[in-house]
C-alpha cells in the first residue's frame, strides 16, 4: 500500500524532432472516454456526425450523474439495475435510483444529509475522486479527508497535481480522465489493479485492458527477480538494480505490443542520473532545468547524435513496477515508449527521481 506521505509526480513528454508538444486536457478527456467506452464502462449520450459516440465531455455532470458513471467504471451497473434498494433520499430522480441506492449500500457514496442527496447538484473534483477512493478500499476519514480528496489520489498516481482548493470547474472530460487513470490504481492493501478485478469478473479481457493501455497488476504476476532476468536485452552491469527492472520492464511492454527490444545506452543512462540528481539537488520537477536546458540539449552535450529524442520523467514512486504502470496508464509517457522511432534508451534513479531516455538514430 503507498503510503500518504509519498509525493507522486508525472510531467508530460517532450518529442524530437519536430515539435515539443503538450497534449490538452481536451484530448486527454477524448482519449479516455473513447478507451472506457470500448470497455464498456463510459457511455455517450449520442451519435455526432461522423457516426462516433458524443461524450458531452465540456459539461458539467451533477451528483447523480456522477454516481452512474462510478457504478459503471466499476463494473456493476447490471447488479444495480436488477437490485435496487429503497433510499432514505427524498430528491433523487427515477432513472438514477438504482445507482445512488447501489453506491449508497455499497458504501461509495453518501448523502449531503440523512434526507437529500442532492442529485441535481454540480459534482465537484473532490466529491468525485472520494467514489473513486472509495471504490478503490480508501475510507473517507481515516485514510483520506472527503475535501481534499486530491491529496490522496495525487500519491496513488491518479490525478497527477491537477486539482487543488482552487479547483473551480470540474466537468465530464474529467471524469474520463480520473476514472480511466483509476483503472491502473492498485487496490487498498492489495497487489491488484481495479482492472484485474474487472477482468476476474468478465467484464472485459486482459486483451482489452492491454489494448486500451490499462495497467493490469494481479496476485499471480511473475515475480521482478524472475521479470528482470532476460538475457537478450540486459543493461550494463552499471545500472542498479532498480534502473535495470525499468528497462527491463519497458522492454517487456514494446516487446508485448509487437516493437523491438531497445538497447541499453551507457551515455544516456548517465544523463537521465545527471537529470535526476540535479532535480534532487535544485529542488524541481521538470523536462527543462532552471537553467532552460531541455531534454535534447542534455543530450547533445554529452556527445550523443540523434534524431528522435523523448523522455520521460517521474517521482515518488516506490518501485519500478509503479513507475512503468504509471508512465503506462499516461497516454504521453505511453506513446513515448511504444514509439517506432528509438533505438535504445537510458534509465536514471535517484532518490525516488525517475527519468528514461529514448533515443533515436
Amino acid at each position: 500500500m503507498f503510503k500518504r506521505i509519498m509525493t507522486i509526480l508525472l510531467a508530460i513528454v517532450f518529442c524530437l524532432p519536430l515539435v515539443f508538444g503538450v497534449v490538452s486536457a481536451s484530448s486527454d478527456a477524448r482519449e479516455a472516454a473513447t478507451k472506457l467506452n470500448s470497455l464498456g464502462l463510459f457511455n455517450g449520450v449520442g451519435i455526432n456526425a461522423q457516426g462516433e459516440p458524443e461524450f458531452a465531455l465540456d459539461r458539467t455532470p451533477t451528483r447523480a450523474e456522477a454516481v452512474t458513471m462510478l457504478v459503471r467504471l466499476i463494473g456493476k451497473e447490471t447488479e444495480a439495475l436488477s437490485n435496487s434498494s429503497p433510499l432514505p433520499f427524498t430528491d433523487v430522480p427515477e432513472w438514477a435510483i438504482p445507482y445512488v441506492s447501489f453506491a449508497y449500500r455499497s458504501n461509495l457514496a453518501l448523502g449531503v444529509n440523512e434526507e437529500t442527496f442532492s442529485s441535481n447538484r454540480a459534482v465537484t473534483a473532490s466529491e468525485y475522486i472520494t467514489f473513486i477512493l472509495s471504490a478503490l478500499g480508501y475510507t473517507s476519514g481515516a485514510d483520506f479527508e472527503w475535501d481534499k480528496a486530491w491529496i490522496l489520489s495525487d500519491e496513488i498516481g491518479i490525478t497527477g497535481g491537477r486539482y487543488n482548493d482552487e479547483t473551480a470547474e470540474f466537468l465530464r472530460g474529467d471524469i474520463a480522465v480520473i476514472s480511466f487513470n483509476a483503472l491502473s490504481a492498485r487496490l487498498k492493501g492489495l497487489d491488484r489493479t481495479l482492472s484485474s478485478l474487472l477482468i476476474d469478473a468478465n467484464v472485459f479481457t486482459y486483451a482489452d485492458a492491454k489494448a486500451a493501455g490499462v495497467g493490469v497488476i494481479d496476485d499471480t504476476a511473475v515475480p521482478m527477480a524472475e521479470r528482470a532476468a532476460a538475457p537478450d536485452y540486459a543493461p550494463t552491469p552499471g545500472a542498479s538494480q532498480l534502473e535495470r527492472e525499468v528497462f527491463i520492464l519497458i522492454n517487456n511492454e514494446r516487446l508485448e505490443y509487437g516493437l523491438e527490444a531497445l538497447d541499453w545506452d551507457d551515455k544516456l543512462a548517465d544523463v537521465a542520473r545527471a537529470h535526476c540528481d540535479d532535480m534532487v539537488k535544485r529542488k524541481y520537477f521538470s523536462h527543462i532545468s532552471p537553467d532552460g536546458l531541455r531534454p535534447v540539449d542534455r543530450k547533445r552535450a554529452a556527445g550523443i547524435y540523434l534524431r528522435y529524442s523523448a523522455e520521460n520523467i517521474a517521482q515518488g514512486y516506490k518501485s519500478s513496477e509503479a513507475v512503468v504502470a504509471a508512465w503506462m496508464a499516461s497516454p504521453p509517457h505511453r506513446s513515448a515508449i511504444l514509439a517506432d522511432a528509438p533505438s535504445i534508451m537510458g534509465i536514471g534513479f535517484v532518490d525516488y527521481f525517475w527519468a528514461v531516455n529514448f533515443v533515436g538514430y
